[in-house]
């Protein structure tokens, strides 16, 4: 049975949705504890099978706040301040965009798109290819408006910016410590968004209170 914003969960009895949904959760906490970023990306697909795109992608921003907030404290001395300033300012006039994409596509339409871009970023990752030679303050912004985009439709905005990362060359524990304060900042942010499109309910928080708690273990032991 799909647990959706459209069915509601008052008619969810069955287990295995709910254990499934923990062990999604458990596994990309650790994930986003080690890398500092995937667990959204990890999420939308893994659970594509029991949750809709406009239940996903909320809860993700909700989650994904709660694990850079149980972290930032850790990673602020590393944080690259001057490439977060100028991501975020892209990407503040991204979101607005991606939660609108979400709200009107068709389900469908997202993930397809969205399987599209992971699978192109991943496969950049793999294969460890620079797309950007030279870097500017402004090629930092538009990625930073890509990522805002892919985050407010599907929350997967933190493979673009890996995959500029790996560009910039940027260290790893800098590029975690930049993901963990950025995405604090764009979910909060999104999560406004997604407020006032009426995408926030009754239903998010019940999934968050189920979700969180494994998340934070997850994160930890990834940590």
């Amino acid at each position: 049975m799909e647990l959706s914003f459209a069915n509601g969960l008052t008619g969810v009895t069955n287990w295995w949705p709910w254990a499934y949904l923990a062990l999604v959760v458990f596994i990309a906490g650790m994930v986003k504890g080690l890398t500092g970023f995937g667990f959204s990306a990890l999420c939308f697909f893994a659970l594509a099978p029991i949750l809709s795109p406009l239940a996903i992608v909320p809860l993700m921003f909700a989650l994904e706040s709660a694990a850079s907030l149980h972290l930032v404290r850790r990673v602020w001395s590393h944080v690259p301040r001057r490439w977060l300033a100028f991501l975020l300012a892209g990407s503040v006039v991204g979101i607005p965009l991606g939660v609108w994409l979400l709200n009107y596509w068709s389900a469908d339409l997202v993930r397809t798109i969205t399987g599209v871009v992971v699978l192109i970023a991943s496969l950049l990752l793999l294969s460890g290819t620079r797309l950007f030679k030279r870097q500017s303050d402004g090629l930092l912004a538009c990625i930073g408006v890509l990522a805002g985009i892919a985050n407010g439709m599907a929350s997967i905005g933190g493979l673009i910016v890996a995959v500029y990362s790996l560009s910039a060359r940027l260290p790893l524990v800098q590029m975690r410590a930049g993901l963990i304060v950025f995405f604090l900042a764009i979910d909060v942010y999104g999560l406004m968004w997604f407020s006032g499109h009426g995408l926030l309910g009754l239903d998010t928080l019940y999934l968050l209170l189920v979700a969180l708690p494994i998340m934070l273990i997850g994160n930890r032991i990834g940590f």
